[in-house]
């Protein structure tokens, strides 16, 4: 989809250069190489800010949390989409089992599916990040709508369990000029990550284990989803699956788990 986005805003431009060249010409606003240049121009500015919108990690429009500190063997699980039952609960047995802290960031629409997986969320010891209300894609949002589906989704989140959201992830890692600033004004510190596995391709628990395996390194935020958007009961069990041997080999390489809070902040992990 991604690519898509770019060929498409891409050529827009492109023939919009074309038509202000042409009419550039025709009243001779500029000699007949000034279309290139206009042309050269528009591709340039095109390439920016369709870095700074689709690239997660990008630091065009401000800081964004993608790693954590190098010098650490800590790596942090985080849970994007849900929550989404059974899926989530089962994801949280096996945390807790394995005596592992990850970062939720939930939907509005399924925490209030899902009250009681919110709450056991937080009663569990994790950590709850913002995602939205729906999942809507934010690049050609504006800042009031923006607001809105923060703002909505942390008093949800709020009203549900008592703990208000300090992270934010926009949904896909796309962003505009004023999504981190507005999410840092809401108590929000915008988070993207460092590892995506593509597990909501559902290739099979042991790709997405190998995959998250052959990705580590030191501060990795790794990215996996315990839903899909906003779909009713979307199938996540291959992460739930694959989430066992993933925590096994992570410690086994020595690695140590923080929630992207502890992470951020430096605190100890376990």
């Amino acid at each position: 989809m991604i690519y898509r986005v770019i060929a498409l805003v891409t050529l827009a431009h492109v023939g919009a250069a074309l038509v202000v060249s042409r009419l550039a010409r025709a009243f001779s606003l500029v000699p007949m190489c000034g279309a290139g240049r206009w042309i050269a121009a528009f591709l340039v500015v095109d390439a920016v800010v369709l870095y700074a919108m689709l690239e997660r990690r990008a630091p065009v429009f401000g800081r964004v949390w993608w790693q954590g500190p190098a010098h650490r063997a800590v790596v942090s699980l985080t849970f994007d989409d849900g929550p989404n039952e059974p899926y989530t609960s089962r994801v949280l047995d096996v945390l807790g089992h394995a005596d592992v802290k990850a970062t939720f960031f939930l939907l509005g629409t399924n925490a209030e599916r899902y009250p009681e997986a919110v709450r056991r969320i937080v009663a569990d010891g994790h950590e709850l990040g913002n995602h939205t209300v729906d999942h809507a894609v934010l690049p050609l949002r504006g800042p009031r709508h923006t607001r809105s589906t923060i703002r909505s989704t942390s008093d949800i989140i709020e009203r549900i369990c008592g703990v208000r959201p300090r992270l934010f992830r926009a949904p896909h890692g796309w962003r505009n000029p004023w999504v981190d600033s507005i999410a840092r004004l809401e108590g929000c510190e915008p988070v993207a990550w460092t590892l995506g596995v593509y597990d909501t391709d559902r290739p099979g628990a042991n790709v997405i284990r190998q995959r998250v395996v052959d990705g580590l390194a030191n501060g990795c935020i790794i990215l996996l989803h315990d839903g899909r958007g906003s779909e009713l009961h979307a199938d996540t069990s291959q992460v739930v699956d694959a989430l066992p041997g993933i925590i096994d080999e992570v410690r086994r390489r020595g690695y140590l788990f923080a929630t992207v809070g502890q992470l951020i902040a430096g605190e100890p992990a376990r």
